[in-house]
């Protein structure tokens, strides 16, 4: 029998939205504990949940603990013809900080003993059935789910494009407010300052943010009001 997929993003943080995904009208994957979801940029826009070849092992919750790779769920995603199915759902501590496996992690392991490369990494067999799906249901779920950017506050859509220009910065968004989190040293310590989003296209207001950075002007600087807008305009 096949299933039903439904892609469900909470929005009850802004800044954090999360996934959950519902197999007919129930959230089976949400067990022992792994109830973290994960961020849609992470599961959607990563194209975690489209099927390749060979397959790959998602993570599809985190530890309920709020650090998601504490301890997750994580299941192939294997397309056979007109079905697609997750199976092999494991608990996997030590690969996971989202919905794929760090990158000295992969090829993901697909033997029944997992052949993880690295010996600090934890997994254990957990009983739950094989979920198939039919193809098209399926992936109309998915390219549905990771067209609709509704979930996407302006700090966020900032800080993609931000990631886009500069991967190496640190920065996030606050679990509320039009801001985004700039993390920098001080001296042998980290430091962090929230800077106000001002008005306008996210893609330019990442690209002045990016130019104000690379000309040496210190966050705190960058906070004060004006300025961001100033490099902006």
């Amino acid at each position: 029998m096949l299933s039903h997929l439904r892609i469900e993003v909470e929005r009850s943080v802004p800044n954090y939205p999360t996934v959950h995904l519902v197999v007919d009208g129930e959230r089976v994957l949400e067990v022992d504990g792994n109830s973290e979801a994960n961020d849609p940029a992470d599961i959607l826009d990563t194209g975690a949940l489209v099927p390749t070849d060979p397959p790959t092992r998602v993570a599809f919750y985190g530890c309920g603990c709020g650090t998601f790779g504490c301890s997750v769920v994580a299941g192939l995603v294997r397309r056979r013809g007109d079905t697609i199915s997750w199976s092999d759902f494991r608990s996997i501590t030590g690969a996971y900080i989202s919905a794929l496996p760090e990158p000295e992690d992969r090829p993901d392991p697909l033997g029944p003993v997992a052949a993880f490369p690295d010996a600090d990494v934890f997994h254990r067999s957990h009983d739950l059935p094989t979920i198939r799906f039919e193809a098209e249901q399926y992936l109309t779920a998915v390219e549905a789910a990771t067209a609709d950017r509704s979930w996407e506050t302006r700090p966020r859509a900032v800080l993609r494009h931000l990631r886009a220009l500069r991967p190496d910065l640190q920065a996030s968004a606050p679990r509320a407010g039009d801001a985004v989190h700039l993390s920098f040293r001080a001296g042998s310590m980290m430091d962090g300052v929230d800077v106000p989003v001002p008005a306008g296209p996210p893609e330019r207001l990442a690209a002045a943010l990016v130019g104000l950075l690379e000309a040496g002007i210190h966050p705190r600087r960058i906070a004060v009001p004006g300025v961001w807008t100033a490099a902006h305009d």
